[in-house]
């Protein structure tokens, strides 16, 4: 199964990979420095750590549960769609095996960029605030402790929940269902359900979409290893 995977790793440009990783916390570490152009922003949006914390494990959940979707249509609806995977299924390696190596590489990576994306931007925060001093509190290793693990949970939910977008995209091979899908998640997962909360910050609702994400993924592999080509 490593080797499977490693074998799927390779087919990954990993340039692009650690290109598009290192974009999106530069986007976000840049979307913090844009609310101090607005000192009315930056006091709303800076009321304590909680909150920011809350902020930026949303975007980063956010940007890689959609960039989960780039990587499903490249290396699973893309292959389907052109019938390259044929190939694949020829060698003498059970097809779930493949499939599931596939799907593996998709929700490691998912969890392994979230959870260090988001040390990555609370990090850049946290020296933001100490040069501009938006939030007095101090700092406690038990928030730390927390939220990591709190950050870890997340992940291991948005590993599951980025495969959900795989059930629309295999209905007809589409990258376009595959990748709007990914984006209508996230869209009614942030909207506000009332006082300024939304669905994301109910951490059982990501858990439970993880666990269907995880589900379909199965369902998916059982279905395509009888498809003839």
């Amino acid at each position: 199964m490593v080797n499977l995977m490693k074998l799927e790793m390779r087919r990954v440009n990993i340039r692009n990979v650690w290109i598009s990783f290192l974009s999106i916390n530069a986007g976000i570490i840049g979307i913090l420095l844009l609310f101090e152009i607005d000192p009315e922003i930056t006091k709303e949006f800076y009321t304590s750590y909680d909150d920011v914390f809350f902020f930026l494990e949303l975007m980063v959940a956010a940007a890689f549960v959609i960039y989960a979707s780039v990587l499903l249509s490249q290396l699973i609806v893309e292959e389907f769609r052109d019938k390259t995977v044929s190939v694949l299924f020829m060698y003498p390696v059970n097809r779930k095996k493949l499939l599931f190596a596939k799907l593996m590489v998709v929700s490691m990576l998912t969890f392994l960029f979230i959870v260090s994306s988001g040390i990555i931007v609370f990090t850049g925060f946290y020296w933001i605030n100490e040069i501009n001093s938006y939030i007095l509190e101090p700092l406690s290793s038990q928030f730390l402790r927390e939220k990591i693990i709190h950050l870890i949970v997340m992940a291991i939910a948005c590993a599951g929940m980025s495969l959900i977008p795989l059930a629309f995209g295999m209905i007809k091979y589409s990258v376009q269902a595959t990748i709007t899908s990914s984006i209508l998640i996230i869209a009614i997962l942030s909207s506000s359900v009332g006082n300024g909360t939304n669905l994301f910050s109910f951490i059982g609702v990501p858990i439970f979409l993880g666990m269907i994400g995880f589900m379909i993924a199965a369902m998916v592999i059982s279905k395509s290893v009888r498809k003839d080509f």
